[in-house]
């Protein structure tokens, strides 16, 4: 079911882009180090349930919808018809919203830590919200934090790349530590004893929390009078409309939700308990312009009104664990060095190499040999609402495929990568 596709109109464009943007992509992920060069569009024009169309025309199949917000689908009828029903009305205006009211006491009936909520664009800006909030509130400086949490300087100062503009004193504050070490944190807070004012840490990424690691982390932090956030940026609506932390049963300080609340529209919200809030609502300053633009309001509504009404949820997860469940019996049955891991709304193709290390080029040959099929990946795969049994079954035929061209450049041995990602475009 191989598909050769025309990608003239896309790659010209984005040649030219390099003359007027920027570092060319607006995510991080969007760069050629996730998509296959000479096989994946460059732009996407359209998108309709689970499906994308490119620039010249070609159908995909998409699981990356958006990098994550996509939890419905695209053009999804309810959402839509919320957000031109609030166009007709206005799109932003100068005083309080009466959307910001409604839409914090539907959050409050879902998250367990939303004594109270602030909105804002992105999730990156209530990360730093989420920070500085502790901050005032402990009066310390140390923060503990997980994988990623945006692109603010107090996060990209534990990166290793990118460190243009990011003031060497920052890093003196930030400590980076692994999801499910415990002591990795606990030996933080005995190097800082009384300094760290936040742990910050996605409460699920693929592992999930093993020997009670994030109820643990909160005894530490309670310990040490440390405000204990959950980044739920991507977790948030995808695993459910009350987030990981009810899922779990932890229930953080903190937490900043986005990508998801508002089914693709600029949305994210800081939400926690009130005695933390109302401390330091007098000293931390993060105002902003469009916090309360009403057209991302109503579609945060629409959304969460679906999770409560449908079976959104149920049905994303069960999608999730139909593809995990599929893909990786047929990895074991040919002898790939490949698996879908991680939690059922959230999945993440791994590619090993004979020695148990991250294998590119064998991620690259499944990228494009699935991208070529019609089936559109990134990094992550995100399971949303829209997709059919349809889909899926067409997809798991695009996987299974895949992962036999990929058993091929195994068997081949690992020095043929070059000669096989040649014959994969030519096939």
């Amino acid at each position: 079911m191989e598909d050769e596709r025309n990608l003239e109109k896309s790659l010209a464009l984005f040649a030219e882009a390099g003359d007027c943007i920027f570092s060319l992509v607006q995510l991080y992920d969007e760069g050629s180090g996730e998509h296959v060069t000479g096989k994946y569009p460059r732009f996407i024009q359209s998108g309709k349930g689970a499906h994308i169309w490119d620039l010249d025309g070609n159908e995909y199949i998409d699981f990356d919808m958006g990098l994550g917000p996509i939890i419905l689908g695209y053009c999804y009828e309810a959402v839509d018809k919320a957000v031109t029903g609030q166009l007709a009305q206005g799109m932003h205006f100068s005083l309080v919203s009466p959307q910001e009211v409604e839409y914090a006491r539907m959050l409050q009936k879902h998250i367990p830590c939303a004594d109270k909520v602030r909105f804002f664009k992105t999730g990156s800006s209530a990360c730093e919200a989420a920070i500085r909030t502790a901050r005032a509130y402990t009066g310390k400086k140390h923060v503990i934090r997980g994988a990623f949490h945006g692109w603010h300087e107090w996060t990209i100062a534990a990166e290793g790349v990118r460190q243009g503009g990011i003031l060497p004193e920052v890093r003196q504050y930030i400590h980076r530590c692994a999801y499910n070490a415990l002591e990795q944190f606990e030996e933080v807070f005995a190097k800082y004893p009384g300094q760290v004012a936040a742990v910050i840490i996605e409460p699920m990424i693929i592992e999930e929390p093993k020997d009670n690691f994030l109820t643990n982390l909160q005894d530490l932090c309670r310990h040490n009078g440390a405000v204990l956030i959950f980044d739920e940026v991507v977790t948030g609506f995808r695993f459910g409309s009350g987030g990981a932390q009810r899922l779990l049963g932890v229930t953080p300080d903190l937490a900043v939700f986005g990508k998801g609340a508002a089914n693709g529209l600029p949305l994210s919200f800081i939400c926690g308990k009130k005695e933390i809030l109302d401390e330091v609502d007098k000293e931390v300053y993060f105002f902003t312009t469009f916090g309360s633009e009403r057209l991302s309001l109503a579609a945060g509504m629409a959304v969460l009104r679906e999770l409560e009404n449908k079976n959104v949820t149920e049905k994303i997860w069960a999608i999730g664990s139909e593809l995990k469940t599929n893909v990786n019996e047929m990895a074991r049955r040919l002898g790939t060095r490949i698996a879908l891991l991680g939690p059922a709304p959230r999945l993440v193709f791994t590619f090993w190499d004979r020695q148990g290390r991250f294998d590119l080029q064998l991620k690259n040959i499944f990228m494009q040999e699935c991208i070529k099929r019609g089936v559109f990946l990134g990094w992550t795969v995100f399971p949303c609402f829209s997709h059919t049994q349809e889909d899926i079954a067409t997809a798991l035929t695009v996987f299974e495929e895949a992962l036999k061209i990929c058993q091929k450049y195994q068997n081949a041995g690992d020095s043929a990568a070059a000669a096989w990602l040649s014959w994969g475009r030519k096939q």
